[in-house]
């Protein structure tokens, strides 16, 4: 009995085999959703890298986009007092705003006069190159025409995204005014150029 039931089921089990045709048909089926597998792992990789780029330029943007003009200026202020106690000789010599500026041929701009200058009773006497904060700018040396104090004025051109919101002269702000090791340091827009001012305390 025990032997036909044994017969019987080898035989039920051998009769169930796959046809070749089945048989390539269930490794179609198991490649496939292997290769599904594959596919949903790289895209998975990828989504998380395009979430960490994006959090990451997020995180630079936040980073800059906080900064206020006061950071701005402060850092303006720090670069121009330490020009100001290690001051440079002239390049240009004149009282002339025009001779002065033909001098300055190099700038993206063209140098102004300043109605901040003007209210302080300041001479031009000449200038030479400079920057600030990396931009290409003209360093104007000014003489006070009570005292004979020396000042000197920076202009460069105003980059936005670079300087942020500064005071404004022309919206009818003041400079905002930083002392940095014993120099004043006076930060404000007009005509848009960026123009800084030091002077001895």
């Amino acid at each position: 009995m025990k032997q036909e039931l044994k017969n019987t089921v080898k035989d039920y089990v051998e009769s169930k085999q796959l046809s070749s045709e089945q048989l390539q048909d269930l490794t179609k089926m198991l490649n496939t959703k292997h290769e599904n597998k594959q596919r949903e792992s790289l895209f998975n990789m990828r989504a998380i890298a395009a979430v960490l780029v994006l959090s990451l330029a997020l995180g630079i943007f936040w980073g800059v986009s906080t900064i206020n003009h006061a950071d701005v200026s402060q850092l303006i202020a720090e670069e121009v007092s330490s020009n100001h106690l290690k001051m440079k000789p002239m390049e240009v010599s004149s009282t002339s705003l025009n001779e002065v500026r033909a001098y300055f041929g190099k700038l993206d701009f063209s140098l102004s006069s300043s109605q901040f200058v003007a209210n302080n009773n300041l001479q031009l006497i000449g200038g030479r190159y400079c920057s600030i904060q990396g931009e290409t700018a003209a360093q104007l040396r000014m003489q006070d025409e009570v005292t004979g104090n020396i000042h000197v004025v920076y202009q460069a051109p105003y980059n936005k995204d670079l300087f942020r919101e500064l005071p404004n002269l022309q919206q009818g702000q003041k400079p905002v005014r930083h002392f940095v090791n014993g120099i004043g340091v006076d930060v404000w827009v007009e005509k848009g150029i960026l123009f800084a001012h030091s002077f001895d305390q």
